[in-house]
């Protein structure tokens, strides 16, 4: 894929010295390198979107927590808020600490490369585990260190990109990533909804995504060089880590204000797709094996349809303005979970779901481009991985919130109003990002 300088230094586990050159990578190097993608995606939305809610589900039971004078209502959605919080809350710190101490290790075999082994294996461990947990607060541990894990792998994973691909590649590189991330996300729903039709096989379900993550995992470890740095390191790992956080917000005024409507549409997604289970499953009385089913097809329809509007969309960018574009991701966004509020019936449902996907796909097709017009070109790694702090976000504060809210409305299952309340909340995410979308001006920036 990479020739050095020098040659790389073994055949197996192949390693290149941090001066190589960076040649031109066939599709199928494409391939190999975003392979882990669609592993993560494969495992991380059908576990948020199914597995987590299903597993909660069976190991909790409706209770209020009684605090002096005030009574809370705690039930399925709270605990699936505090599981997937916590791993938000690893994607936003664990990840670029991880990321960055890969970026000054001087290892033989690679600074990348033992980072993403050790995190796969972990993931493989931790995933295993989850398959045969018996209780919540066994799931709650087991799921801590698969997030651990995962993130060990990720942020240096993220770090290969611009290790291997030559600048002139990097816009073809990312779409590849884009696209092996929508296709692991449809497969992922699509064979764990299968699957999780006989209730029995939901321990199978489980173990499929540990196996994806090892095929990927190994492709990517053995398929794909490292870098091996040799230069002293110029600042402290804990310096690189703060500088990670940092952005010039007064500086760059867009940037900031667009990373802030670039969370609370996100808000607005994760609301969605982390409730949707326990909507469809609650609200319709569907056994579980139906509802994991019907709400993978909704989520299955939001990602396809996002797909086809990403490849589209932004040819309407380039006439229209990327800033129109994400504001009409909004408004469609606003509108599709304004109807959620009302949908009578599952095709009133499916059919909601694919405005969801038009918006999606609408801001995801120019997002991107839209950030990379707006931050200082000279730091763009580090700028880029604010968005991705924006993005882990969305989940880190709209779980907490939206959860107790359902819970509080459902008032221990005696109702399912609350998810119909949670689609008000999150059309309000909706219609908050396109305010703030508002000051921001459709510049580039050297």
């Amino acid at each position: 894929m990479v020739t050095a300088a020098g040659g790389a230094e073994r055949r197996l586990l192949k390693t290149l010295h941090e001066t190589a050159v960076r040649d031109r990578i066939s599709w199928r190097g494409m391939l190999t390198l975003s392979a882990f993608w669609f592993a993560i995606a494969y495992t991380m939305q059908p576990l948020g979107g199914n597995i987590i809610p299903l597993l909660v589900t069976r190991f909790t039971h409706p209770m209020t927590l009684h605090l002096g004078l005030l009574s809370i209502p705690l039930d399925v959605n709270t605990y699936v808020s505090l599981l997937d919080t916590i791993g938000a809350a690893f994607a936003i710190v664990w990840q670029p600490a991880i990321g960055a101490l890969s970026d000054n290790s001087r290892f033989v075999l690679g600074r990348r490369r033992p980072y993403i082994a050790i995190g796969v294996v972990g993931d493989i461990v931790f995933l295993t585990i989850i398959a045969f947990v018996t209780s919540y607060w066994g799931l709650l541990v087991a799921y801590v260190f698969f997030q651990m894990a995962s993130n060990t792998a990720q942020g240096p994973y993220q770090g290969m990109l611009p290790d291997q691909i030559p600048e002139d590649q990097r816009a073809e590189a990312s779409g590849y990533y884009g696209l092996m991330n929508m296709v692991g996300t449809i497969f992922g729903f699509l064979v764990v909804g299968a699957i999780l039709i006989p209730t029995h096989h939901v321990r199978l379900a489980i173990l499929t995504l540990p196996l994806v993550i090892a095929i990927a995992g190994a492709l990517v470890i053995f398929g794909v060089p490292d870098r091996r740095r040799t230069s002293p390191v110029t600042q402290p790992l804990g310096r690189s880590v703060v500088l990670s956080f940092a952005i010039d917000a007064r500086t760059y005024r867009d940037f900031a204000w667009l990373m802030v409507s670039r969370l609370f549409f996100l808000m607005g997604v994760v609301g969605i797709s982390t409730y949707a289970f326990n909507f469809i499953r609650f609200t319709f009385h569907y056994s579980e094996g139906q509802a994991s089913l019907y709400s993978s097809a909704l989520q299955a329809i939001v990602v396809v349809f996002a797909a086809v509007l990403a490849m589209t969309a932004g040819f309407l960018a380039e006439r229209y303005g990327k800033k129109r574009l994400v504001a009409a991701a909004c408004v469609i966004g606003a509108a599709g979970a304004f109807c959620l509020i009302f949908a009578p019936n599952l095709i009133s449902i499916l059919a909601f779901g694919i405005v969801l996907g038009i918006a999606l796909g609408t801001f995801l097709s120019v997002d991107w481009a839209f950030m990379t017009d707006l931050i200082p070109k000279a730091e763009a790694g580090r700028y880029m991985g604010v968005s991705n702090i924006a993005t882990a976000s969305a989940g880190f504060i709209a779980r907490p919130i939206l959860g107790p809210i359902i819970d509080a409305f459902n008032n221990n299952r005696t109702s399912t109003v609350g998810y119909r309340i949670m689609f008000g909340v999150v059309t309000v995410f909706f219609l908050i990002a396109l305010l703030t979308l508002r000051p921001v001006h459709e510049v580039k920036v050297e």
